[in-house]
């Protein structure tokens, strides 16, 4: 019988893909709203890594996520020629 579970490598490259989105996300712009689902997909991501091997993210992906969102610079473009 198949499991409908993702393997434990598939599991940990669509978090390091996740992750590599929120930062994508960051840099091009992406909403706050776009930016916490993609937080909250690698939270389920890493409980279902927590349920099938017992392991998880180190605090400090975390600290770095979060602390990027909240240090998140919106440049905002003023109009100086009018």
């Amino acid at each position: 019988m198949e499991s409908r579970s993702p393997s434990l490598k598939e599991l940990r490259a669509d978090i390091l893909l996740d992750f590599k989105r929120f930062l994508s996300g960051l840099d091009s712009g992406a909403t706050n709203e776009q930016l916490v689902a993609i937080l909250a997909r690698i939270r389920e991501k890493e409980l279902q890594l927590i349920k099938d091997d017992g392991s998880m993210l180190a605090p400090e992906m975390w600290k770095l996520l979060h602390s990027r969102l909240a240090n998140r610079k919106n440049v905002e473009i003023i109009d100086t020629t009018g």
